[in-house]
């Protein structure tokens, strides 16, 4: 078949200037973060190969509201059960505090779950690490806890029906859950940087109400010994005032969250956060259920629709299409996929092989772990382990 000249590669070169390209400067500014760190130089990331810096003016070296010299005399939010003080602190500062959003039982019965879960995974070799510490991946495979909290299931989570009420009113009903894992900091580690969770849709921001809304489940006191959650109360404002691809000015200092077990903070995905440092001998942790709106995935449900043939012999760029190149933000299996850019056959974001184990019937999850678990949990051919050694390998015969 002879090619139509206006069609080809030869073609559509010369006449695409980058000058000419449809909003290429706005896609490429890399903005907020673009304004952020160069307008905020003590915002930048630490380096990952030195030993952390308590001397100099960063981010993490830092301490709660109540105590900062900045903070101390704003009216920061404090842990309340009333929704009415909820939607100011959250509409004020990005971020609110329900009080005792868990009961005592409940959240004994949370972090005694989690904790054996994440030393249940060290020993069995599928321990997600991160620079700040453990993280615990796919929280509804591996407790009835978990998957109540995703319900906000009041005998789960007894302020349930407030969450998901104030969802309702921030998202939109119809919100799903897109993610929900357990965030740990470990001594030694390093902090997260500061973000915002709504970075993927970045250079473009909500400027109205927001597109994710996190629900971070305390189940253990916070402070800043232990790696309280970093955040910049109001930060929200400063990148809604900026605006799409705007620039983002200077912001004010950062501070731990300080909370009792028990606390449930509600944050926009527009407040600029990340883990704290941790100088304990005790592993801190947090879970973060993102929920966002409806239309921030698939419609269709490519990972199980799709003919097992037709996924055997596609080629990356179509299996990258049909959402089964996992990326930090999407389409990750049990923490598989964290870390990748979702660029076409990148071996640490490539699903396939979960695909094809579920479609043959060996599929074998990750779930309830703890150093009580039989010998055999330990040593079963996970398929979590199968597909990290493939992507290792994979990435070697590369370099």
């Amino acid at each position: 078949m002879s090619q139509i000249e206006e069609f080809s590669q030869e073609y559509i070169d010369k006449n695409t200037p980058e000058k000419e390209m449809l909003f290429k400067s706005f896609l490429d500014s890399e903005e907020p973060y673009t304004s952020i760190f160069k307008n905020n130089p003590w915002l930048a990331p630490p380096n990952f190969r030195k030993p952390l810096s308590s001397k100099k003016v960063h981010y993490w070296n830092t301490t709660v509201g109540r105590k900062h010299p900045y903070w101390k005399t704003k009216k920061l939010p404090s842990p309340t059960k009333k929704i009415k003080q909820i939607r100011k602190d959250f509409k004020r500062w990005g971020y609110a505090l329900i009080e005792e959003g868990m009961s005592k039982e409940q959240c004994k019965i949370f972090i005694e779950r989690l904790l054996e879960q994440a030393k249940g995974e060290k020993l069995a070799g599928v321990n997600s690490i991160t620079p700040s510490g453990q993280y615990v991946h796919t929280l509804i495979n591996k407790g009835e806890i978990f998957r109540g909290c995703i319900e906000q299931d009041p005998s789960y989570v007894q302020a349930g029906l407030l969450i998901e009420n104030f969802l309702n009113e921030t998202l939109g009903e119809g919100w799903i859950c897109h993610s929900f894992l357990a965030n740990g900091a470990e001594k030694g580690y390093y902090p997260q940087v500061l973000h915002l969770d709504q970075s993927p849709l970045s250079p473009w921001i909500t400027e109205e109400a927001p597109a994710l809304v996190n629900t971070l489940y305390i189940p253990q006191d916070v402070n800043e010994n232990n790696g309280g959650t970093l955040i910049i109360p109001g930060s929200h404002k400063n990148i809604i005032k900026a605006g799409s691809n705007g620039e983002v000015g200077k912001l004010p200092p950062a501070i731990n969250l300080e909370a009792k077990a028990g606390t449930i903070m509600l944050f926009d995905g527009r407040l600029l956060h990340g883990t704290g440092v941790n100088r304990t001998n005790k592993i801190r942790f947090v879970a973060a259920m993102s929920n966002v709106k409806s239309w921030m995935r698939s419609q269709e449900n490519w990972i199980i629709s799709v003919d097992p043939e037709i996924i055997k012999s596609a080629s990356p760029k179509l299996l990258h299409r049909i959402g089964m190149q996992a990326a930090t933000y999407g389409g990750t299996i049990e923490g598989f996929g964290m870390g990748a850019s979702g660029k076409i056959n990148e071996s640490f974001g490539s699903t396939k092989i979960f695909r094809e184990a579920f479609d043959k019937g060996n599929y074998v999850r990750v779930t309830e772990l703890s150093p009580n678990s039989l010998d055999e949990d330990f040593s079963k051919e996970y398929t979590l382990k199968k597909a990290i050694k493939l992507a290792k390998a994979a990435s070697k015969a590369l370099k």
